[in-house]
C-alpha cells in the first residue's frame, strides 16, 4: 500500500501539483500498540498511552517519505508537532486549538513533499497529545484550512459515504453529495467514515471534504455547503451505533439545579451524556456510548447529591438521519411503526428535524437498521 500511494504521489508531483498529505497508522498498528502496553500495565497511563499510541502514524509518516525518496521525489515527514498543529485537552481525547502551517509552507516553497504523521500535537506545555478515534481525518482538515484549501480529500478503505453500513445491508447506494450538517449527524450516531470533528472543521473553514476509496476507483461522497431543499423531508441514511447503556438518575429534589448539578459531575468524572431526558419528576435519564467506566462516576453522584442510578446494559441505538423529519407528515410515525411490526422495544428516543434517534435492544439492531433502510426507500435501484 506505501508504494502505491507513493506511486499515486509521484504522478500528482509530476503533473506540478504541491501535495500535503496526513497518514494514519498502517494496518492493525494501532490495535498492537495497544496491546503492547497492556503486556506492561492492566491500566496504562494516559500521558504514557498517548506517547506510545502516536508513534504509529510518526512510522508511516517516515516510511512514505522513504518511498517518495526512492522515487526521485523529494519529501519530508513531520510529527504533528513539527507540522505547526497545537493541542488542548487531555490524553487521548485532544482537540486542535491552532495551526502555524509556516514549517509546511516552506517545505512546499522548497518543492518538497510533506508528510504529515495524522492524529497528534503539541499542548502549550509542550505535552505530546493524540486526538481519539478519527484524528488523522481531523488533523488532514485543519491543514487543509490553515493552508487555503478548498477541499481536502479522505483516502480510506470504502467508496465514499452509502446510506447503511453495507456490512448489514447489501443494497445501500452512494451518497453522493452531502451537506456539512446531516453529515455531523451522521458521523455523531455511528458511521465510521469521518470523526464528526473533522466536518465540524471543514464546515467553519469552508473545506469541502471528498471521502473515496485509496485504491479502487469508484463512487466517492463530497461533503460540503449545499443548502438543503427548503422545507423538503429527505431521508439521507440509517446510522446505528453499538454498546449503549441508559443510565436512569433519581434526584431528591427534581428541579433544574439538581439536574445541572448532575451533569457537571458527569462532565467532571468524563462521561458524556446523550439523548437527554427527564420523563417524570426527579428522574433524569442518558444514554452512554462505548466502553466508558460508569461506576465512579455513579459512586460520586450518590456521595455528592444523594442520586440513585440504575444502569440498563445490552443496549444499541438507530437513527435515521436527514432533514426536515418533523415536517409534516413526519417520518417519526413511520420508524415507530416499523419497529413495532418487529416487535422492537424502545425504552429511549430523541427527535430533531435532522435525526431521530431510538434507544433499542442490541440484539435487534441488525434487523431494525434493515427494515428502516427498506421501509425509507434508500435501497440501490438495480433496474
Amino acid at each position: 500500500m506505501v508504494n502505491e500511494v507513493a506511486a499515486d504521489v509521484a504522478t500528482l508531483v509530476e503533473a506540478g501539483n504541491r501535495v500535503v498529505l496526513v497518514v494514519s497508522a498502517m494496518g492493525d498498528t494501532t490495535d498492537k500498540l495497544i496491546a503492547l502496553a497492556g503486556e506492561f500495565a492492566e491500566s496504562p497511563v494516559p500521558r504514557e498511552l498517548d506517547q506510545l499510541m502516536a508513534t504509529g502514524e510518526q512510522v508511516s509518516a517516515a516510511v512514505l517519505a522513504l518511498a517518495l525518496a526512492e522515487r526521485g521525489v523529494k519529501a519530508v515527514s513531520l510529527t504533528g508537532d513539527q507540522a505547526g498543529i497545537e493541542v488542548c485537552g487531555r490524553p487521548g481525547a485532544g482537540t486542535i486549538a491552532r495551526v502555524d502551517p509556516a514549517k509546511i509552507t516552506e517545505r512546499l516553497r522548497d518543492e518538497q513533499v510533506v508528510v504529515v504523521a495524522g492524529f497528534q500535537g503539541r499542548d502549550a506545555n509542550g505535552e505530546l497529545l493524540t486526538l481519539g478515534r478519527g484524528g488523522s481525518d481531523t488533523t488532514a482538515v485543519a491543514l487543509a484550512a490553515a493552508l487555503g484549501g478548498s477541499e481536502c480529500e479522505i483516502c480510506t478503505d470504502v467508496h465514499g459515504v452509502r446510506t447503511a453500513d453495507p456490512r448489514i445491508v447489501p443494497d445501500t447506494r452512494p451518497v453522493r453529495t452531502v451537506s456539512y450538517d446531516v453529515m455531523i449527524e451522521l458521523a455523531g450516531l455511528g458511521a465510521r467514515v469521518l470523526h464528526p470533528r473533522s466536518v465540524e472543521l471543514a464546515c467553519r473553514h469552508g473545506v469541502a471534504v471528498r471521502v473515496k476509496h485509496s485504491s479502487n476507483p469508484g463512487p466517492s461522497t463530497v461533503v460540503t455547503a449545499q443548502p438543503s431543499s427548503e422545507g423538503a423531508t429527505r431521508v439521507i441514511g440509517i446510522a446505528h451505533e453499538r454498546d449503549v447503556r441508559l443510565v436512569r438518575v433519581e434526584v431528591s429534589v427534581p428541579d433544574a439545579d439538581h439536574y445541572a448539578r448532575v451533569l457537571t459531575t458527569l462532565a467532571r468524572c468524563g462521561v458524556k451524556a446523550d439523548n437527554l431526558s427527564w420523563p417524570d419528576p426527579g428522574e433524569l435519564r442518558f444514554t452512554v456510548r462505548g466502553s466508558e467506566q460508569l461506576d465512579a462516576p455513579i459512586a460520586e453522584l450518590a456521595m455528592e447529591l444523594g442520586a440513585r442510578s440504575t444502569v440498563l446494559e445490552d443496549l444499541g441505538s438507530v437513527s435515521v438521519v436527514g432533514t426536515a423529519l418533523l415536517d409534516p407528515p413526519g417520518c417519526l410515525p413511520e420508524l415507530l411503526r416499523v419497529l413495532a411490526d418487529h416487535r422492537v422495544t424502545v425504552p429511549a428516543m430523541t427527535t430533531s428535524q435532522s435525526r431521530l434517534t431510538a434507544v433499542i435492544p442490541a440484539d435487534a439492531l441488525d434487523t431494525a437498521v434493515r427494515a428502516l433502510h427498506d421501509s425509507f426507500g434508500l435501497a440501490e435501484d438495480r433496474t
